[in-house]
């Protein structure tokens, strides 16, 4: 069974049914007299939904402008990368950032489409008014509303900030060019909401993931143009700088308002809900190992792994000789996809690290070691499974430490290679800041597989001026190796990628790898 389309408009509605909105009203007076009745038996309060949503408006309002300001002085810090200062260059910067930030968020869309969203719903909704007893946009009008209006103001707000910082910082930015930036983002942010919506209806998931590379691919493009945008002008008059201005945000109004009308008028009716439903559930039961201290569930979020190359087989001179190392490539070639990606997203981090070494600012290097470090989630998956034993290692010969270096064969092989191709043509300094920092990513893999569940010291309060951290700590817990990665390739930055702090980085990657081990031994 899947959303609806067929079961809603093969419904001959002869008037006999309830509407919606009635039927709604109703389900919801309900659910009013249970929570005031369960309230009632245990004491509790009736209006504890207020009072969290009164939080979460004061927090908002606390938090939310010292957020704008960091955003804004954050991009007012990055130096610029030789564009050149007119018009067109400019125009081809403002371009490369606008694709390049919906295409990123077109991938979280695709991402949420496999874990329940945007457009969610749970199992008993779905039984019981997604199964054809109302039209799919009716049940769906309210949330699909709600998505479009947060996507607005997530999108106004990091382009106000964005516009703030590049204006020199919030205090030089000019009203008019806020107010204009931040409408146009508003409407461009329908566009990565239109793309997870897509991506939930099974005859429009191609399409999505279309309007995702071709975002990418556009970003990629005009950020090389605007290294040289002199390059590519076109002979003839150039449009004036208001023609530009004008023609984009009319481009930017019909785009936004088409991919708004989608989500709300068209997607919901074709929404498979049984699959919108199954994540739902998938991402309800991963937040509550999440607060439980268990990790393990999160992998689970996206749903079952698809598996392309199902013909492939363990290669039989390698099964003999290693046999880790064996299942690890099978493992790879199983899964074309995600393999080809992991490789051109640690290429890419290596050119980030690259243009770090090279003099670009820290940010560049940061960057880049985080995305080589999600990269090798994908070449490390044998540790991963290993790891995910209940006793890791009990049916293989040898010590923890011999098996964890099996599964290590294939991570550092592809990061070797990653660390080559994003290096080619750099020099010596460069290069051995790429394999650094690729090294780092590798051993912090190591570390965090070697622990699932966290600590149970770590629920133990921890009482400060400003409240209970434990919370905060724990999340710290579940971002170690983002934490630990992103600060390391910064203080490698700072220290100019010296040799001192090379070593003193290889190092850390070491001892982070022999904790992991030692984690193992112990399980």
């Amino acid at each position: 069974m899947t959303g609806a389309p067929g079961l809603a408009a093969g419904h001959v509605d002869d008037g006999s049914r309830v509407p919606y909105p009635r039927w709604r009203r109703w389900v919801a007076s309900q659910r009013r007299r249970t929570l005031v009745a369960r309230a009632a038996e245990s004491g509790g309060d009736p209006h504890d939904r207020v009072y969290l949503g009164y939080g979460v408006v004061l927090l908002a309002l606390v938090y939310g402008p010292i957020l704008w300001s960091a955003l804004a002085q954050a991009v007012a810090a990055v130096p610029s990368l030789g564009v050149d200062g007119g018009t067109g260059g400019r125009a081809t910067v403002l371009v490369a950032g606008t694709a390049l930030a919906l295409g990123v968020a077109a991938l979280a869309g695709l991402a949420a489409a496999r874990a329940g969203g945007p457009l969610w719903t749970s199992p008993a909704e779905a039984a019981f008014a997604l199964s054809g007893q109302f039209r799919p946009r009716d049940v769906l009008r309210r949330r699909a509303l709600l998505l479009a209006a947060g996507a607005a103001a997530l999108g106004a707000f990091a382009a106000t900030a964005a516009a703030a910082g590049l204006a020199g910082g919030p205090a030089a930015a000019e009203p008019g060019a806020l107010l204009v930036a931040g409408a146009g983002a508003a409407l461009l942010a329908q566009v990565p909401l239109a793309v997870g919506a897509g991506a939930q209806a099974p005859g429009r998931r191609r399409a999505a993931v279309g309007v995702t590379v071709l975002l990418l691919a556009v970003g990629v493009v005009a950020a090389l143009a605007a290294r040289a945008p002199a390059a590519l002008e076109a002979p003839g008059p150039a449009p004036t700088g208001t023609g530009a201005a004008l023609a984009g945000a009319a481009l930017a109004a019909v785009v936004g308002l088409a991919s708004a009308w989608l989500v709300v008028r068209v997607l919901p009716d074709e929404l498979d809900v049984d699959r919108a439903a199954a994540g739902q559930a998938r991402t309800v039961t991963a937040g509550r190992g999440l607060v439980g201290g268990d990790s393990g569930a999160v992998s689970d979020v996206l749903g079952p792994r698809a598996y392309a190359g199902r013909a492939a087989r363990l290669p039989a001179r390698l099964l003999r000789r290693a046999p880790l190392v064996a299942r690890d490539l099978l493992g790879q070639r199983r899964r074309p996809a995600a393999a080809a990606a992991s490789l051109v997203a640690g290429i890419a981090g290596a050119l980030l690290v690259r243009v770090g070494a090279d003099g670009g600012p820290a940010l560049a290097t940061a960057a880049g070691a985080l995305v080589l470090y999600a990269a090798a989630r994908t070449w490390s998956g044998g540790l991963h499974a290993f790891a995910a034993q209940p006793s890791p290692g009990a049916l293989l010969p040898g010590t923890a430490g011999r098996a964890v270096a099996g599964h290590a064969v294939v991570p550092a092989a592809a990061g070797l290679l990653v660390a080559v191709a994003g290096a080619a043509g750099a020099g010596a300094d460069a290069l051995v800041a790429v394999l650094v920092v690729t090294g780092l990513a590798l051993g912090a893999q190591v570390w965090v597989a070697g622990a699932t569940a966290a600590p149970p010291g770590l629920f133990t309060p921890m009482m400060t001026p400003n409240g209970d951290m434990s919370m905060l700590v724990l999340g710290a817990w579940y971002l170690r190796g983002w934490l630990v990665v992103a600060g390391a390739a910064w203080v490698l930055h700072r220290a100019d990628h010296g040799a001192a702090a090379s070593v003193a980085v290889l190092v850390l990657a070491a001892g982070l790898a022999a904790a992991g081990v030692r984690r193992f031994a112990r399980a």
